[in-house]
């Protein structure tokens, strides 16, 4: 199975009054988010999608949903946004749906999520709206580094070793 990691896009710094969980994108976290959204469907467009509740999160995930053309195919998972990796690595190695699966979330989560599945340290983290590609063949304990898209200037990064050095 493919899996899809992607960090939401750039949200709005917290103000006075507003919880992390209310942070929403801004114009430039909407605007590379559908850049790297379409880039990624004309690869590895997703067939279901896993999000964070946060707003920032959830409004990624629904640009990649819409540049998918998906409808239903989504699931909000509070495990995301709390940061429990084990319940996710159980929920991912469980998971017989479509593929591919995205996964959208935050940092550090996706960072011990990638790190945990593809048995690696020095992994070097999520820029906002970057997606990184694993494959995770049933009953494997590890899975395999495809890609990692980083926003700037949609590169494409095809070697763990290059990115974790």
């Amino acid at each position: 199975m493919k899996i899809l990691l992607m960090r939401h896009g750039e949200a709005v710094d917290q103000d006075h009054g507003m919880t992390d969980g209310e942070r929403w994108l801004t114009a430039k976290g909407r605007r590379v988010t559908r850049l790297v959204a379409d880039h990624v469907v004309k690869h590895s467009a997703p067939l279901a999608v896993w999000t964070s509740p946060l707003v920032r999160a959830t409004q990624t995930a629904e640009i990649l949903v819409s540049a998918a053309g998906l409808e239903d195919e989504v699931t909000v998972l509070r495990e995301i946004a709390t940061g429990d990796v084990s319940t996710l690595l159980s929920r991912l190695r469980a998971w017989n749906g479509p593929g591919p699966l995205a996964v959208v979330g935050h940092e550090p989560t996706l960072s011990v999520l990638a790190e945990r599945l593809l048995d690696a340290r020095g992994w070097p983290g999520f820029k906002k709206s970057a997606v990184c590609a694993l494959t995770l063949d049933e009953g494997a304990t590890r899975a395999r580094f495809e890609w990692m898209l980083l926003p700037k200037g949609l590169t494409v990064v095809d070697s763990l070793a290059t990115l974790v050095g």
